[in-house]
């Protein structure tokens, strides 16, 4: 079963509730998709508190089964969430690879096709001389 983080950025700067806030909001929305588990994403501690984990403040994990549809549907949440909050994007994350959702992002099939990239299984290490994936365009970025 695969894993996706998703990182809520504001526009302008907010305090850590606010953005704790947000990230509940955009949890809610996606808790709405049958199959999806949500739960704040964690990291490793940065200070030396008790705690040996902490929330990794505006990120969410989500987990399941990643169907086209399904794929489909958190992007459309995505980027109504980024427009209905006038976010500057959510990012989703696999590893080392991300792709940016603004609201204006246009969810047809070249997004859908961008996300299943994003859960696919790594592609093996690039030799010498490779080229890093090219760049996207429709309002989102695939990193990598």
């Amino acid at each position: 079963m695969s894993e996706l983080q998703l990182l809520v950025e504001p526009a302008a700067a907010v305090s850590a509730e606010r953005v704790d806030q947000l990230t509940g909001g955009l949890a809610d929305d996606l808790r709405s998709v049958r199959g999806l588990r949500v739960a704040y994403a964690q990291s490793p501690a940065t200070t030396h508190g008790k705690s040996q984990q902490a929330w990794e403040l505006g990120m969410l994990a989500v987990g399941g089964l990643f169907s086209a549809a399904t794929m489909r549907t958190i992007a459309l949440i995505a980027v109504a969430y980024a427009d209905r909050i006038k976010a500057r994007s959510v990012r989703l994350r696999r590893g080392d690879r991300e792709l940016v959702i603004t609201g204006a992002t246009k969810v047809d099939d070249a997004l859908v096709a961008q996300l299943v990239a994003l859960l696919a299984d790594p592609p093996p290490p690039a030799g010498p001389g490779a080229l890093p994936p090219a760049g996207t365009s429709g309002g989102a970025a695939a990193g990598g």
